[in-house]
């Protein structure tokens, strides 16, 4: 955040980095802080003036998002809709919101500091809706400011990331990370961190969803078991991250590598890559579709029997591994 607060010059910062590291909490920051009545260059926002309550309850009026209308539902920021009357929400930021961004941005300040545009995720603009903000992003007007988020910057289209100064944000030290995660109440940090692939905020969310690491561990013998029902309250997404984990963690053994996120004992020995390689294009085919209104209950048992078809037919039971 400090780093992002440095460039007071620049119109767009783009704030991109690996997952769960809290871009969009950053864009939070970068917009209270443009709009701040009370702040020192290069400061925080001092979170006590009215337009930093403003923007805390997404009333201030030169504050404005760009957000998936799916983020929205899942911030609370919009109802979810009852009785499946209307399309799942969308994982898009499509023209019509850039439109409507556009024409926010035309108008005057109504508190005269300036005006500000978060995006996030930035790659979720369709080709079509980041076109129409090429032309605004590259020459706002007035005090227009623009703080856009990424977890993955390759997606961007270059015309895109060209217009805007990247402040990159990397993993922070485990011990740094694991200090953090204690003082938020999270049980054995180190070993929950390690399994998160060093995503503090995977980790948190993960600890406050009351996942505890003795559970999360004990996935692979639960999954060559069968038996995913401890799992019944994650959604889809969630619990087909946990199993592209395991799985990239059996293919880096049975290629010599260390475990990733599991510890090793906890992980059966690998004797054949192919069904593990077929186990990990299916999983990215069943992420893709992951957002879709889904029977979770029967694709949960479907997900349980495939993962046990691979690793009997991949690895060597856990309980006679030498």
């Amino acid at each position: 955040m400090q780093q992002a607060l440095q460039v007071e010059r620049s119109h767009a910062l783009l704030i991109a980095g690996p997952a769960g590291l809290g871009q969009f909490e950053v864009v939070q920051g970068l917009m209270a802080a443009w709009l701040c009545e009370n702040r020192a260059p290069g400061a925080l926002a001092c979170g006590r003036c009215t337009a930093c309550h403003l923007v805390l309850q997404r009333t201030h009026p030169d504050a404005a998002w760009l957000l998936p209308a799916a983020w929205r539902v899942a911030l609370g920021w919009e109802p979810v809709e009852e009785g499946g009357s209307k399309a799942k929400p969308s994982q898009e930021i499509r023209i019509d919101e850039v439109r409507s961004a556009l024409a926010f941005a035309q108008s005057t300040p109504a508190r005269g500091v300036a005006k500000v545009i978060g995006v996030h995720p930035a790659e979720a603009m369709n080709t079509v809706a980041a076109n129409a903000l090429l032309k605004t992003l590259e020459e706002p007007g007035g005090v227009l400011r623009f703080a856009l988020a990424t977890e993955a910057a390759n997606e961007l289209l270059p015309t895109v990331r060209s217009r805007c100064q990247v402040v990159a944000m990397g993993m922070p030290a485990p011990a740094e990370a694991a200090h953090w995660l204690a003082e938020q109440g999270v049980l054995e940090p180190e070993a929950l961190l390690a399994l998160a692939g060093g995503q503090v905020l995977r980790a948190l969310a993960w600890s406050r969803a009351g996942w505890r690491l003795a559970q999360l561990q004990a996935l692979p013998r639960s999954l060559a078991q069968a038996d995913l029902s401890a799992w019944s309250a994650a959604t889809p997404a969630q619990l087909i991250d946990l199993l592209q984990r395991l799985c990239h963690d059996l293919l880096g053994l049975e290629a010599g590598a260390p475990p990733r996120f599991f510890v090793d004992v906890a992980l059966p020995k690998v004797r054949h890559a192919e069904p593990l390689q077929q186990w990990a294009s299916s999983l990215r085919e069943a992420k893709s579709r992951s957002e879709h209104p889904v029977q979770w209950a029967l694709w949960l048992e479907a997900l349980a029997i495939e993962g046990q078809q691979a690793l009997r037919a991949a690895c060597q039971p856990l309980h006679s591994r030498a």
